[in-house]
């Protein structure tokens, strides 16, 4: 108010703030936006003073770790930290360099247990480059981080009993290169790591035509049937001879069961197949024993069938020694006889006592009486268990006539 020509005077100003309102209102929204953001991420976020004290934080840094607002306000950020994660941290002087920074560490809940964080840290700076403060965006990889040791658990136990194997191992990827092998199978064929990985074990020459044919079948069986199997063939050793082996293959397995790598198996079976031979060659000579005595023998299970006969016993059946098998005494014998032999047999089984030269009446297939010496005793297995018996008749009917004259 004021006087012009004596007349008073109202003086007015208007100004135009309509870009300012809308600044305002932009930057609320902002704010409005941030906020929204702010307390509804999936991660927690935490905002520091330069002093390193907490001065706000988000919903989900409560739900992480467990704290109130009484228990993190104003209180130094450090608390979160074990004493030596806190000194990594401030040995990377973050603040100083003005960087932003991002690393996996750990940090105390509110019941004093550490959970495994991935943490970005901004360092927030004024107008003039001071240190303001700091921003820090922290994911929960606790999940993360156990399965990461169960794996390392788990690879670390099948590298040991891929080490420690006493069979040859070769893992191999879908197109038959060597990606890693034990020592067995470095000792077997007398090569160096370096000389068999990141080559194709087609193309080396360590299997046979036969054998290169049956690991190329088995791969495709695990490819297009999923079916892992193990069959003998031959392979060329460090000496250069063929050997005899087993070869089994079968896949390493990622999550969901998705197929990773091939293993391929070799176990030296020498020693198996000269025993195997050994075996045969001592069957051969009891059957031929067996057949060519006189004396009726046979062998029975814990249910007194015939599992072995000779061509004796069987004579007197007058079937082959094939026939008997699986069958007893009562389907060769009378009734009465027959009782009389499975009385004893599972008086054998019972004690473990023997019988020795025990006469018996016995009636052959075509109704003539015989005199049999009987003797039976029990059979074994490794741990000392009675598991049959064993028997040997020999048919005294002319012995028995002359003595009687």
């Amino acid at each position: 108010m004021f006087k012009l020509d004596e007349k008073p005077v109202l003086l007015v100003l208007v100004w135009d703030i309509t870009d300012r309102k809308c600044a305002e209102e932009k930057l609320r929204a902002s704010e409005e936006r941030y906020r929204c953001i702010f307390d509804n991420s999936a991660v927690a976020i935490m905002l520091t003073d330069n002093h390193e004290n907490i001065i706000s934080w988000n919903k989900y840094t409560e739900t992480l770790l467990g704290y109130g607002e009484e228990e993190l306000k104003n209180k130094p950020v450090r608390m979160l930290y074990p004493p030596a994660e806190w000194e990594k941290i401030r040995a990377e002087n973050i603040r100083q360099k003005g960087m932003q920074h991002h690393f996996e560490t750990k940090m105390y809940n509110k019941n004093s247990e550490l959970t495994d964080v991935d943490i970005s840290i901004t360092v927030l700076k004024d107008e003039k480059d001071y240190v303001t403060g700091s921003i820090g965006v922290l994911k929960d990889i606790t999940k993360r981080k156990k399965a990461e040791r169960l794996l390392k658990e788990s690879e670390e136990k099948f590298r040991g009993l891929f080490d420690c194997s006493t069979d040859g191992m070769l893992v191999l990827d879908s197109r038959g290169e060597i990606l890693d092998v034990n020592s067995q199978i470095l000792k077997f064929f007398g090569l160096t790591k370096e000389k068999m990985i990141g080559n194709n074990l087609l193309n080396m020459e360590i299997l046979t035509p036969k054998s290169r044919s049956i690991v190329v079948n088995q791969f495709q069986d695990l490819l297009f049937n999923k079916i892992a199997t193990s069959q003998e063939t031959e392979v060329i050793d460090k000496d250069r001879k063929i050997v005899d082996v087993e070869l089994t293959s079968f896949f390493l397995l990622k999550k969901q069961n998705e197929l990773n790598n091939f293993v391929l198996l070799i176990r030296d079976i020498r020693d198996r197949k000269q025993a195997e031979i050994k075996l045969s060659h001592e069957h051969s000579f009891l059957q031929t024993l067996m057949d060519s005595s006189p004396d009726s023998i046979y062998f029975k299970d814990e249910q007194n069938r015939f599992i072995k006969v000779n061509k004796t016993k069987a004579a007197h059946s007058n079937v082959k020694p094939e026939d008997m098998i699986g069958k007893t005494d009562y389907d060769f014998l009378p009734e009465n006889e027959a009782k009389k032999s499975f009385e004893d047999d599972e008086e054998i089984l019972k004690t473990g006592k023997f019988i020795i030269n025990k006469i018996e009446k016995l009636t052959s297939i075509d109704g003539s009486e015989r005199q049999v010496s009987v003797t039976k005793i029990p059979r074994f297995d490794a741990e000392g268990n009675i598991i049959g018996t064993m028997g040997i008749s020999r048919d005294i009917t002319e012995w028995e006539k002359t003595r009687g004259t």
